[in-house]
């Protein structure tokens, strides 16, 4: 009596896990992704983000830039095979800046970057596009 149900659940928790490893794709080997965070307020300065991926796909190295006139940032990290990266940046135990999102197709890349103790302290998510 109780086997249908338990097969029922087990049947939704496979379901349910095949679809969230899903939404992540693989990027493309040796590709370079550029996307723009917006300034959202008066104190806010523009960000252009750029991802370069790996030749092997396995790592890539963002680099952001706060407003026009500052210097630029960047850092390297892995790419799971899932599609999925973190990325931190820190200064002993502060984290001063992070970095943290998946790929959604062999075109786009979506990502948190999160500005704690740098530019003006203002992230968000930023959408990433496949530059030709």
């Amino acid at each position: 009596m109780f086997r249908p149900v338990r097969v029922g659940i087990a049947a939704v928790v496979l379901a349910a896990a095949f679809a969230s490893a899903s939404f992540a794709a693989l990027p493309t080997k040796g590709a370079v992704y550029e996307g723009t965070l917006h300034a959202s307020g008066l104190s806010a300065l523009t960000k252009q983000v750029r991802l370069n991926v790996a030749a092997s796909g396995k790592s890539a190295r963002v680099t952001w830039k706060c407003g026009v006139d500052r210097g630029q940032s960047t850092l390297q990290f892995p790419i799971k095979p899932d599609g999925t990266f973190k990325a931190f940046s820190n200064t002993g135990s502060l984290t001063v800046w992070s970095f943290v999102g998946k790929f959604v197709s062999k075109q786009r890349a979506r990502a948190a970057l999160s500005l704690k103790a740098t530019c003006d302290g203002k992230g968000g998510t930023v959408n990433l596009t496949l530059k030709a």
